[in-house]
């Protein structure tokens, strides 16, 4: 008995040392490994806290650079590339996409930066009359009855039409609106890029009026006309809206909307995006906006006359002769919900104004203004041959510079 008591004894007591060392063990095991995590967790929070670092150092970086960029004023301008080209009497020469579009009675070609053609296309027209919308042209003549479509690249295709040709607009995608004369009705036909008929629809004198501006959104699924007819001896205006996706088609005749302008005539109607148009009367400019049915945003009337109207996809630009100030010009910027944002003195006899994203160019033959809506003016010289044409290239304050003889790039410094 005294030896099983013992051997009971002798074990209970390994248990416990056993059970001990065990819990020690398992302790020094836990210790361990919080010990593991916690510096795992350092690790961690040391790489991100760096991440976090670098980024916020490349954030001030860019931050800096862009402020410099943005403040940067320009003094001069390089030269970058230069073509000898000849232009002939009488052609016109637009932007189209990156390249030039030159067309005249006799014919249109387009060229690359470097002078060298892509495409040549003839024909023989009395009065050609363009569209274009981004990289895509449609040319017509005046009372002639074929459309030439034709893109930066290559040339598209051809529509023949049965009546004579008044008015062309034309989308980003090919789609074409020509406005057609009849004996007694006004047609409005809308083709496609391969010449096929989608639809047409007919204007009267007595119920519409006669369509003297044509636009079609990019992506051709609106289209905006500017009637004029007679009310009681006096010449008016309204805008209608045609709608072709299948809210339009619920519409008869695809008219979505209308808007009366007794007071004034609007020769102009225009899309800067698939959901924004601005029309420009006599004395008002006013603003649309809407994917299915443009509704009215605002309206500005002027008691200056007009000189001319510039925009992109983003800005809209009036111009006024300035009579009361002692600059030549006054330039009103308005963005495309019709938000009047710059007004801008022009004191140059310029040619034209160009809009490349939020920089505006005003330039004559000899002199130029490179500015931001901002308000920012970039540069203000003159240059060194006569210009005929600026254009911009796609890169920032690098454009395409036409003088008498040559086609240069030039990049502002």
């Amino acid at each position: 008995m005294a030896d099983i008591k013992s051997y009971r004894g002798e074990k209970e007591k390994r248990e416990r040392t056993a059970a001990v060392r065990s819990g020690r063990l398992r302790l020094v095991k836990s210790e361990n490994e919080e010990s593991f995590r916690k510096k795992l967790h350092r690790h961690r929070m040391s790489f991100v806290y760096r991440i976090l670092l670098s980024l916020l150092v490349c954030g001030a970086v860019i931050a800096l650079v862009a402020l410099q960029y943005k403040n940067k004023v320009y003094e001069s301008y390089d030269v970058v590339s230069s073509a000898g080209v000849e232009w002939a009497g009488g052609t016109t020469v637009l932007r189209l996409g990156n390249n030039l579009l030159t067309y005249s009675k006799d014919g249109a070609h387009c060229t690359d930066n470097r002078g060298n053609v892509l495409w040549d296309q003839t024909y023989e027209m009395q009065s050609p009359i363009v569209a274009t919308c981004g990289t895509v042209a449609a040319i017509g003549d005046y009372n002639g009855r074929n459309i030439y479509l034709l893109s930066d690249e290559k040339q598209l295709g051809s529509i023949t039409t049965n009546l004579p040709i008044r008015y062309l607009a034309v989308a980003e995608n090919g789609v074409v609106a020509a406005v057609l004369e009849d004996t007694t009705v006004t047609w409005i036909y809308i083709y496609d890029s391969a010449g096929n008929e989608l639809l047409h629809f007919h204007t009267t004198m007595k119920d519409s009026g006669y369509p003297v501006s044509v636009s079609l959104s990019p992506d051709a699924l609106l289209c905006a006309v500017s009637y004029v007819y007679v009310d009681a001896g006096v010449i008016k205006s309204s805008i209608a809206f045609y709608n072709f996706d299948e809210y339009g088609k619920n519409q008869i005749g695809n008219l979505v909307g209308g808007y009366d302008c007794s007071d004034t005539v609007v020769p102009y109607v225009q899309f800067t995006d698939n959901s924004h148009v601005f029309a420009v009367g006599d004395d008002c400019l006013m603003f649309y906006s809407g994917t299915q049915k443009p509704e009215h945003l605002a309206t500005y009337y002027f008691d200056a006359e007009i000189r001319g109207v510039y925009h992109n996809e983003n800005y809209v630009g009036v111009v006024f002769y300035n009579d009361a100030g002692s600059s030549r010009y006054k330039l009103e910027i308005y963005d495309q919900r019709g938000n009047r944002i710059r007004t801008q003195d022009i004191s140059m006899d310029y040619t034209d104004i160009v809009f490349d994203g939020d920089t505006y160019i005003v330039y004559g033959e000899e002199e130029c203004m490179i500015a931001t809506v901002q308000g920012k003016i970039k540069y203000d010289g003159i240059f060194r041959e006569t210009v005929r044409l600026l254009i911009p290239s796609g890169s920032r304050y690098r454009y395409y510079v036409m003088t008498e003889d040559s086609l240069d790039m030039i990049q502002m410094r």
